[in-house]
């Protein structure tokens, strides 16, 4: 889009932010966020709050208070984005897609920061990480939920718990990355919203077969991507309650392997063993290069979960098309049934890049990685402020698709 195209829309960008209107608490409040949102849409090259404030003609302490101070309800704002998302991208067959993204920082005071890895940065180093969700179908994709991951550090130290440039909430309590992303899941299924029925992840959350089982409770399906050393059965584990061999203490209850059972085996080590002709190959995508194409396959066997037998589902594997012996190989388990074609699953397990293209968008268009904020509070309104003009975007993005596939339809009437 050029500065021309995006003037143009602000009258539809003012319509898509009337939506949110009820969660700013005055009539101000909802003047300075509409002035940050047009900002961030606007081709600015750095959007921090001082070259915003100078292209929307805005006194830049009003917009600092206005995202570090002022407090409108950026949770609500997300549950109406989901809904908006819902209704330009929703389906049946929908993804909901999680990753965590880091922000390079300078100093020891904004909230949650400090040395620790970043794929993004890829290496350890001073910085912000960001636990998302995405939402993705076959009609779109867009982030559609955020956490700032603050580091245990953090609760242990009550120097850096009391620094007020950071000013977490009182009541803020630890949470791992699993556990985060388990809370946006819980939100987006009881809001309703976003139709689903899949979750994938990289191996960094696929491992945690915490949040497995939360996408099973949730009664959803999940296509993680696991390590290459998670271990399966490949037939169901004979386990018994061990009989008792004192008239002392309580009876056993918990299931233990008998001494002949198949012991549980990596999943690197089943696929090296399945036959060459197993493999298949799918297209799973269109990319900007050209198609996306990997060769597949797939067997059913029983997870093991903190050690114990789980529930039966699929070990897949995946490789590029045409490699060697020595080729990078991804591994992914599921839950899904039987039924579940290989062709769908293949799609589910590759739709992490719709993620990784959203982080490079909104980086690089609507200033995710821009803000100067240091406050807790100050970091959830910029990124959620970010989530709603990426939102508009793919939405403008999406009617132009429209626009331009009805010209070029020659049955349509513009083409007659």
């Amino acid at each position: 889009m050029t500065s021309d195209d995006l003037h143009a829309l602000l009258p539809q960008l003012e319509e898509f932010y009337g939506r949110f209107h009820r969660f700013f608490c005055r009539s101000e409040g909802r003047g300075w966020g509409r002035k940050y949102l047009t900002g961030l849409t606007l081709p600015i090259e750095r959007k921090n709050v001082e070259n915003i404030a100078e292209q929307v003609e805005a006194p830049p302490r009003k917009l600092q208070e206005f995202l570090s101070e002022s407090p409108w309800d950026d949770e609500g704002c997300v549950g109406e984005l989901q809904r908006f998302i819902g209704e330009q991208f929703g389906s049946p067959s929908g993804v909901l897609v999680i990753d965590d993204t880091g922000f390079a920082k300078k100093g020891e005071s904004s909230a949650g920061v400090g040395r620790q890895y970043s794929g993004t940065l890829g290496r350890t180093d001073n910085c912000q990480v960001g636990v998302f969700m995405g939402y993705a179908s076959p009609h779109g994709h867009s982030l559609v939920d955020r956490r700032l991951y603050v580091m245990q550090s953090w609760f242990e130290d009550p120097a850096k718990r009391q620094l007020p440039k950071a000013a977490l909430p009182a009541d803020l309590t630890f949470q791992t990355k699993h556990e985060q992303a388990a809370e946006m899941l819980r939100k987006a299924t009881l809001g309703g919203a976003l139709p689903y029925q899949w979750v994938t992840a990289d191996a960094g959350y696929g491992d945690s077969h915490d949040l497995r089982r939360e996408v099973a409770a949730l009664g959803r399906w999940y296509c993680f991507e696991v390590s290459r050393n998670s271990e399966v059965w490949t037939s169901p584990p004979e386990w018994v309650v061990p009989p008792m061999t004192s008239r002392r203490g309580r009876p056993r209850s918990r299931p233990r392997p008998r001494p002949d059972a198949e012991p549980a085996q990596r999943v690197d080590a089943i696929v090296r063993s399945l036959p060459a002709e197993a493999w298949i190959r799918h297209r799973v995508t269109e990319g900007a290069k050209g198609p996306r194409e990997y060769e597949f396959v797939r067997r059913r066997v029983v997870q093991k979960l903190n050690r114990d037998p789980g529930h039966e589902g699929w070990l897949m594997a995946r490789r590029p098309v045409g490699s060697g012996p020595e080729a990078e190989v991804k591994f992914y388990l599921s839950n899904a049934p039987a039924t579940v074609a290989l062709a769908e699953m293949a799609w589910v397990g590759c739709l992490r890049w719709t993620i990784e293209e959203d982080f490079e968008l909104a980086k690089g268009e609507v200033g995710l990685d821009h803000y100067e904020v240091t406050k807790y509070r100050g970091w959830y309104h910029h990124i959620t402020l970010c989530l709603l003009a990426l939102a508009f975007l793919k939405s403008v993005q999406l009617e132009w698709g429209k626009k331009r596939s009805d010209r070029l339809d020659p049955g349509s009437a513009s083409a007659a």
